[in-house]
């Protein structure tokens, strides 16, 4: 009994190579046939067609479970100058104050700016400014060359100018 165990073990190992490549054409044969004849597809239920005109009866629209109206754009109006917010470098220490100017004391005649009239233009206050390179209209909070006009008072005519160089707020009278 025991030389037919030996005989088998032996037939077994000197033939593996043989017996890997029956079962790999086995496995190639199977895959083959599965090709050859695929399942048959699976019975999908038909789609809808598509909606061309959305419902207008709020109903059908909740039913199909359609968003709402979408809510009105922001206004754009910006009600304050966030100039400083990119100018100023966040990286570096002293970019939040003020420069060492030679002249201790600014005024409104060292920024080369004139009032030269107020007018009430459609409900909204304008200011007719003049600078050294040019005449023209400006509205509240409207930013011209290196400055922002913030306020304008008709009663007292003056305006109020801030000025990103100085970091400061100027009153310009006419």
């Amino acid at each position: 009994m025991r030389d037919k165990f030996i005989k088998a073990g032996n037939w077994i190992w000197h033939g593996k190579e043989l017996i890997v490549l029956l079962v790999m054409v086995c496995i190639l044969v199977y895959r083959v046939y599965g090709v050859v004849n695929p399942p048959p597809p699976p019975k999908w239920s038909a789609m809808p067609l598509p909606i061309t005109e959305l419902p207008t009866d709020p109903q059908e629209v909740q039913d199909l479970k359609l968003p709402g109206q979408p809510t009105l754009r922001p206004s754009m109006d910006v009600p304050n100058s966030y100039a400083m917010l990119y100018n100023r470098n966040p990286f570096w220490y002293y970019s939040g104050q003020q420069k060492q100017n030679t002249k201790q004391d600014v005024t409104a005649a060292d920024l080369n700016i004139k009032l030269m009239d107020i007018q009430n233009a459609g409900g909204r206050l304008r200011a007719k400014l003049r600078t050294e390179s040019a005449t023209a209209w400006y509205s509240e909070n409207d930013q011209f060359e290196k400055y922002e006009l913030q306020k304008i008072d008709p009663d007292s005519n003056t305006v109020e100018i801030y000025s990103e160089r100085y970091a400061r707020t100027f009153t310009l009278s006419k």
